[in-house]
């Protein structure tokens, strides 16, 4: 019964429509990082590679990082950046340290359904589409007015993979691929943050 709610919430999150790049009536606004990493004053103090994702659609490269500003002694912010390309076009989404945890554990969520296949997660029967997700992007008819991330694996006629979608920006396709490849970066994300 749990793939039963998670395909609800994902067949109202991600209805199909193409692969054309979206963009919202109105500007999300930032996560903290990413408002603190675009501050007047603000650098990258350091930064990692931690996972990329190609695709012939799309590519992701995940990236560690710690922001601090000017001030004495600087305030510092650390987590993730994603950057995010397609032929129609790329976006960043910063990531704070905090979430880390529950982004990791909703992509192993979603890796461990996509496993089971398309007809188990329907119901025995494979609809012409069909997404997986977790419970932490289910925002029903209250999607967050903020810059972050949701994720699903897709189940078409002819293809299967990932799709990355920025709120309020668009979509990243990843045909053949798998959320374990996010979960393991965000897991070299949180051990090397650790250790910074």
């Amino acid at each position: 019964m749990k793939f039963t709610g998670t395909l609800i919430v994902l067949l109202s999150i991600l209805p199909v429509a193409g692969q054309a790049q979206t963009v919202a009536a109105s500007t999300p606004q930032p996560t903290p990082l990413e408002a603190f990493a675009k501050q007047t004053g603000s650098r990258v103090a350091w930064s990692s590679e931690v996972g990329r994702i190609d695709s012939k659609e799309g590519h992701a490269v995940i990236t560690a990082l710690a922001v601090e500003d000017n001030a004495q002694p600087p305030d510092r912010l650390r987590g993730v950046r994603i950057d995010l390309s397609d032929q129609d076009g790329k976006d960043q989404v910063y990531l704070g340290e905090e979430t880390l945890p529950a982004f990791k554990n909703a992509f192993d969520e979603i890796s461990q359904s996509a496993a089971h296949g398309c007809a188990s997660n329907s119901g025995d029967v494979c609809p012409p589409s069909l997404f997986v997700g977790a419970a932490l992007f289910w925002y029903a008819d209250r999607v967050p007015n903020v810059h972050t991330l949701t994720t699903a694996h897709y189940f078409r006629q002819g293809s299967t993979g990932l799709v990355l979608q920025t709120i309020g920006v668009g979509r990243f396709w990843f045909p053949d691929q798998d959320a374990s490849r996010l979960s393991a970066a965000m897991a070299r994300a949180m051990d090397q943050l650790k250790r910074r």
